[in-house]
């Protein structure tokens, strides 16, 4: 009994494997089909339709040309149809099929290196400014979108950004690149961090710290922009932060409700925003701010409608995407702030994935700026 238990299936014991019987029917059977195999591998294949099938995955993308002309440029891209080419009839069903994966599209990249007429070198890095023929980095650095107003237009801007790697990285690799990312400036990785982000196609904004009510209890940072600063001191301020990265089209205030009620301390620092070429979003996080007004006709202007995770949870989120649908639907346009929070990245990955489905169109925050042009 215990040699059954132990013995290979099939096999008698005692004896190895090349000394076990064949039986008469399975040999005869194994000789026809090696003369069948070897019939078959002599006889030339019968003429008859064929078809190759190629899958058109791009292989990753190299640093684009944008990275020196600063201009902004898709990536070489591969044939996005699926296409079939017969050489013949149906008798004679020849050719090659290419099946296009549009998960895998080459994504537009932005230009990572600035443009030299587009910046000035100072003590504080390098700072933007509108160049000699008038480009502004709002114009180089943004995206193509589509700003058809008969379109329904949603913008999403993911704050925090350049903070925490992981919540970075997901950032910039899960979510389209129509999606806006706002860096804050403190971070230890910011050069490598916003190439990539703009190599994947995201258009970039520089998160500013302004003073909240309760300033210093709640401080957004070192170098927070202040009421009770004098301009020249809120300017030094704000260049030291426009010199932490580049190529971005804009500024959006992190906190800030106090100074931005303030039209005082707020008017020189929008001025100077405008002057250098950018936009302002004002994150809608304040009711008394008069950012809009201060902006005016001179500094290109969006102020966001709903953040979108005040509350941390999927169903939370996801309502407040409905209602920004809602808001797009009815106005042809909606703005969105949210951070970058892995809950938050992705329901709007989740979402992304059927705006088209839904009649939503995805832009970048620039397209939605007024005096964009």
């Amino acid at each position: 009994m215990k040699d059954d238990l132990v013995k290979p299936l099939g096999l008698q014991p005692g004896r190895k494997w090349y000394e076990q019987p064949i039986p008469l029917a399975a040999a005869g059977i194994a000789a026809v089909a090696i003369v069948a195999g070897g019939a078959w591998y002599l006889t030339p294949a019968a003429k008859g339709p064929t078809v190759t099938a190629t899958i058109d995955a791009p292989p990753k993308p190299a640093p684009p040309a944008a990275d020196i002309t600063a201009s902004t440029k898709p990536a070489a891209s591969t044939p996005a149809l699926t296409e079939m080419e017969p050489t013949g009839g149906l008798s004679d069903l020849n050719g090659e099929v290419i099946i296009h994966d549009p998960d895998h599209d080459s994504p537009v990249q932005i230009a990572s290196l600035p443009e030299p007429g587009l910046y000035e070198k100072t003590d504080q890095g390098p700072l933007p400014r509108v160049g000699p023929n008038g480009l502004r980095p709002l114009d180089a650095y943004s995206r193509p979108g589509i700003s058809d107003s008969s379109q329904v237009r949603i913008a999403i801007v993911v704050g925090g950004v350049g903070i925490d790697a992981d919540g970075t990285n997901r950032a910039i690799d899960d979510l389209p690149g129509e999606v806006t990312l706002a860096f804050a400036p403190y971070g230890d990785h910011l050069p490598a961090e916003t190439t990539a982000a703009l190599r994947a196609g995201h258009e970039l904004l520089l998160q500013i710290p302004l003073e909240p009510f309760n300033y210093p209890q709640t401080n957004p940072g070192t170098n927070t922009l202040t009421s009770n600063a004098t301009p020249a001191e809120n300017l030094t301020r704000l260049h030291w932060f426009m010199g932490r990265i580049t190529n971005y089209v804009g500024v959006v205030n992190y906190m800030g409700a106090r100074f931005t009620a303030d039209i005082g301390p707020l008017a020189p620092v929008m001025h100077e925003i405008g002057e250098r070429g950018l936009m302002y979003l004002d994150d809608g996080t304040s009711a008394r701010s008069r950012a809009a007004e201060v902006a005016g006709t001179t500094t290109p202007f969006v102020r966001a409608d709903l953040v979108l995770d005040a509350e941390l949870s999927a169903e939370a989120i996801d309502d407040r995407l409905n209602q920004l649908r809602a808001i797009a639907r009815e106005r042809g346009y909606a703005v969105a702030t949210a951070t970058a929070f892995p809950i938050t990245i992705e329901r709007l990955a989740a979402f992304a994935k059927t705006a088209a489905d839904k009649g939503i169109t995805l832009v970048p925050i620039s397209a939605l700026a007024e005096n964009r042009s």
